[in-house]
């Protein structure tokens, strides 16, 4: 009777990798109005295969972290919590063992949710990365991204300026100021965020290392800032938001009663 060959862990993960192929976006986050796939669809659709070919998934949490981002809308802390995670196979059949992988991990949460939505977070997109599952999206085409390059209107090439008739005067060349785009895409940043103008000045108050003058509005503050200084705030705030995008089975920011909470006044520059 001929002898059954025992497949490779190579083998069986390029096996696995073949089965996972694309997975649909089921999940839906209400708040920013955008599609995700869930941890959920990966992880049990993964977990069948593995056990399918008798591999174990071992992950360790190396190093973890907790800062303060925001003050939310109803006077919470919103905390970014980051990870990183060590993932490697172990085949139950030989023994073998893949390398040591490390991923990162990103949750935003006020309350202790967030290191666990950074663990989701780095435990999902390492299955996604090493099995090449599909989603649709292309990290390039991240229109908020974009926009957000697009909007810093800092001026390009050499500045040419030639001496006013007027003293502290100068006029010739483009003004390195904030622009109105750019003024503009920091509202509509603070909006998707859920940030009110009460909330938004100490979040840019802690990316510029300043705040504004006692009695100055947020308009007028922002219109003094220079172009280089409006991009680093959208700049930041993009980041927020993506990060808010690991955010699985509930929204970011918990709340007991729902109905007995204010809504925040929108941010607006007009």
């Amino acid at each position: 009777m001929a002898e059954t060959k025992t497949k490779s862990l190579a083998s069986k993960l390029a096996y696995i990798t073949g089965q996972m192929r694309a997975v649909k976006k089921e999940g839906f986050n209400k708040a920013q109005q955008y599609a995700f796939v869930r941890e959920t669809d990966v992880a049990e659709k993964l977990s069948a295969l593995l056990a399918e070919q008798n591999i174990f998934l071992h992950q360790t949490v190396i190093a973890h972290s907790m800062k303060p981002l925001y003050i939310t809308g109803s006077g919470s802390q919103m905390w970014l919590s980051e990870v990183t995670m060590d993932f490697h196979f172990i085949d139950g059949d030989t023994g073998d063992t893949t390398p040591v992988a490390s991923f990162p991990g990103h949750g935003a949460d006020t309350g202790d949710k967030g290191i666990y939505k950074a663990m989701t977070g780095a435990e999902k997109y390492m299955i996604m990365k090493t099995f090449l599952v599909s989603t649709g999206d292309d990290p390039e085409a991240d229109e908020k991204v974009d926009k957000a390059a697009a909007s810093t209107g800092a001026a390009k090439g050499p500045v040419r300026v030639s001496k006013g008739t007027q003293a502290g005067v100068q006029r010739g060349g483009k003004s390195d100021g904030a622009t109105t785009a750019q003024v503009s895409e920091i509202a509509k940043q603070a909006k998707a965020l859920g940030l009110d103008a009460d909330g938004i000045v100490p979040v840019i108050a802690k990316i510029l290392g300043s705040e504004p003058a006692e009695g100055v509005s947020i308009r007028d503050w922002l219109g003094g800032l220079t172009s280089q200084q409006a991009g680093d705030i959208i700049t930041a705030l993009a980041g927020m938001a993506i990060f808010a995008d690991v955010t699985v089975d509930s929204p970011v920011e918990t709340v007991e009663n729902p109905d007995e909470e204010d809504e925040p006044e929108p941010f607006t520059v007009v």
